[in-house]
């Protein structure tokens, strides 16, 4: 792939020190778009930056990651909705004091509150509370963030697996529609003068079932794209919480994070094994050709296998639509 000197464009990650500032202009964001890789900017931006790239592929400005310029352009990729990441991390050596006695750090989680608090918050407000120093429940904290991602990463490269095995099926059944499509072909040349009419119908047919096949299989990994890009964002922010963030932070966004995790797991559940539908041409004998007026050709008929069928129900719409015979 080739890139004009607009497209060589790098960003440093450093620069972008806000997640309300595009790392290209780094002005705030304007129309945000979001790539698989999970940075955004703004849409002009992006534009500009695509603007002279030859083929569908780009690298992400900031992580070099390749992402795919959608059919209607870069207005077509995702549109942020969330107006920053879902745990925040502050900055490193930051010092917080309690918001009620200024004067006092904040060194104290109370268990049944679920919040940090400073000696004298626990003094006048949580006596009767289970509490102790942030960097005694840190490690047990951290250890349940470690857990979350762990399980989360899991899950993705599940998913990540039925995506892959979703496109293995979705290229077999092209190449059985196809190689079905050369047979047809062939059948026809024998009798030419008959079929024409016949032949156009079959193709039309074929067709109809690489479409239907093809939305099925785009309806599936949109939605496999989705959980990805969702778990994905969880996965980062809890890798910066858990490698950036203080111990209190760490301790504040926990129950956030355990929450967010149990959500993600919920929401996403792994499939089941995707199985493309399988068909076969059944050429008519010849000797019948001429006999109560019968297809010349063939028909197209689906071969269930063990798995589950996504197409059963379409497959039978298209046949009652073209007419096929039973």
């Amino acid at each position: 792939m080739k890139f004009s000197d607009s497209c060589d464009l790098v960003v440093n990650p450093e620069m972008a020190t806000s997640e309300e500032q595009c790392p290209i202009c780094q002005e705030d964001l304007k129309d945000p778009r979001l790539l698989p890789c999970i940075h955004s900017f703004c849409l002009e931006c992006l534009q500009r930056y695509c603007r002279d790239a030859e083929g569908d592929d780009m690298p992400c400005p900031i992580c070099r990651y390749e992402f795919e310029i959608p059919k209607d352009g870069i207005a077509g990729l995702p549109i942020r909705t969330h107006a920053q990441e879902p745990f925040n991390v502050s900055k490193p050596g930051r010092k917080r004091y309690c918001e009620i006695h200024d004067d006092e750090r904040i060194k104290m989680y109370c268990f049944d509150c679920n919040m940090n608090v400073c000696a004298m918050c626990c003094h006048e407000d949580h006596k009767t509370h289970k509490f102790e120093r942030i960097e005694t429940v840190v490690e047990q904290f951290s250890k349940t963030v470690d857990d979350e991602i762990e399980q989360v990463t899991s899950r993705m490269e599940c998913l990540r697996g039925v995506a892959a095995q979703i496109e293995a099926e979705n290229t077999k059944a092209f190449d059985n529609i196809q190689a079905m499509e050369q047979e047809v072909q062939m059948r026809s040349k024998e009798i030419k003068q008959l079929v024409e009419r016949q032949e156009s119908e079959l193709l039309q047919e074929l067709q109809s079932l690489k479409s239907a096949t093809e939305k099925e299989v785009k309806l599936h990994k949109d939605e496999l794209q989705l959980a990805l890009t969702e778990m994905e964002s969880y996965r980062t922010s809890s890798l910066e919480l858990r490698s950036k963030g203080s111990p209190s932070d760490i301790t504040q966004a926990a129950n956030d994070v355990h929450a967010r995790a149990k959500e993600l797991l919920q929401t996403y559940i792994i499939p089941s094994e995707y199985h493309a539908p399988s068909y076969k041409f059944t050429p008519v004998n010849i000797d019948e050709l001429l006999i109560d007026d019968q297809n010349l050709i063939g028909h197209v008929v689906e071969v269930r296998d063990s798995g589950t069928s996504y197409l059963t129900i379409e497959m039978l719409l298209a046949s009652d639509v073209l007419g096929r015979p039973t």
